[in-house]
């Protein structure tokens, strides 16, 4: 009998029945004597259980309970597409899990108490420490991303947003701007915080001023741009340039800047971040900084499953790179113009 057919009967997943059979994990009393009762059924004396190499796995990938979340960000719902195809090119079932503030009912947190998953991806930019502890109570393997936390070792796969940004701070400090704006994302986005880290990282390493009037947070949306672009511009008319932590931002802050007479790049220097396909055709097309989607999809998923058969990985930490995009949306301060 195939670990697949155990865990059918045993109504647990398969990663459950191998763990149990190979003495692994922490499971109830009562799991535990199910799935070896069926099991020993089965399985021959002296006779070890199969390995799982070429089982369908199934993986929930958890993602927050608003629909914001995917009508706001067109780049996040790509990224999870690319995700969902390619375990589902390897095989894989893939259960698509809402999670909300309030974890105990939260469909990720039955799921994963019904020990009816195999792995779990964390997509969920506002997850907290409870799901952790829970995955890992369970000892269900995870991986972390669309944001990553820094203060626990959590196992994750995620573009550096941190460095990403802090070569964008770079980059407009090399063209002589020192009043910079940041048109920021929601508020405990991880995304959003590692990007303003990555932004105060290197504030403080170019001996820049930070001050938390000129970072405006709000929705990953074009109606944040247009209106927090206002607001900065108001508020402080000497900002020579605009990081903006997403494309879409950016679009909006095109749109309020046309209203105000302001000039990109002229009168204001103006970079994105994600790099879509419409930020080339922008006018002017837009400095950005591009993510390599297609590639961490196969990561993730190969990860995954070698977290699944092999519970001597202790920790995953994955870092993949970004690239500075130069287009026409940026230009050199005069340095009459620098303070």
């Amino acid at each position: 009998m195939k670990l697949k057919e155990i865990a059918r009967k045993a109504n647990v997943s398969i990663s459950t029945v191998s763990r149990i059979m190979n003495n692994q994990g922490n499971f109830s009393e009562e799991t535990r004597r199910k799935v070896l009762e069926i099991a020993n059924e089965h399985l021959k004396p002296g006779i070890a259980p199969p390995k799982p190499a070429g089982i369908t796995y199934n993986i929930a990938v958890i993602v927050p309970g608003n629909s914001d979340f995917f009508d706001n960000d067109p780049s996040t719902s790509a990224d999870l597409n690319h995700l969902k195809e390619e375990f589902e090119a390897y095989g894989h079932q893939v259960h698509i899990v809402k999670h909300g503030a309030d974890l105990q009912s939260s469909p990720a947190y039955k799921l994963v108490g019904e020990e009816k998953m195999d792995a779990a991806v964390i997509f969920d930019p506002f997850v907290n420490e409870q799901l952790f502890e829970e995955l890992e109570r369970l000892n269900i393997p995870y991986l972390l991303t669309n944001g990553r936390t820094y203060k626990h070792n959590h196992n994750y796969i995620d573009y550096d947003n941190r460095k990403g940004a802090y070569e964008v701070i770079r980059y407009l400090h090399e063209l002589g701007h020192r009043k910079i704006g940041i048109l920021a994302g929601p508020k405990n986005h991880l995304v959003n915080l590692n990007r303003l880290d990555g932004c105060k990282d290197a504030f403080r390493d170019l001996k820049l001023p930070w001050s938390d009037a000129r970072a405006l947070m709000g929705a990953f949306d074009p109606a944040h741009g247009y209106e927090a672009v206002k607001q900065l511009m108001k508020e402080d008319p000497s900002i020579t340039a605009m990081f903006t932590f997403n494309d879409i931002i950016a679009f909006g802050a095109m749109k309020g800047l046309a209203e105000l007479n302001i000039r990109i790049p002229q009168d204001i220097s103006l970079i994105g971040f994600d790099d879509l396909k419409l930020s080339e055709f922008m006018v002017p097309p837009l400095t950005t900084v591009r993510r390599f989607r297609y590639d961490i999809s196969s990561i993730i998923v190969k990860v995954l499953t070698e977290l699944i058969m092999n519970s001597n990985i202790a920790e995953v930490h994955i870092s993949l790179k970004t690239e500075l995009i130069e287009r026409e949306s940026c230009t050199g301060l005069a340095s009459g113009r620098r303070e």
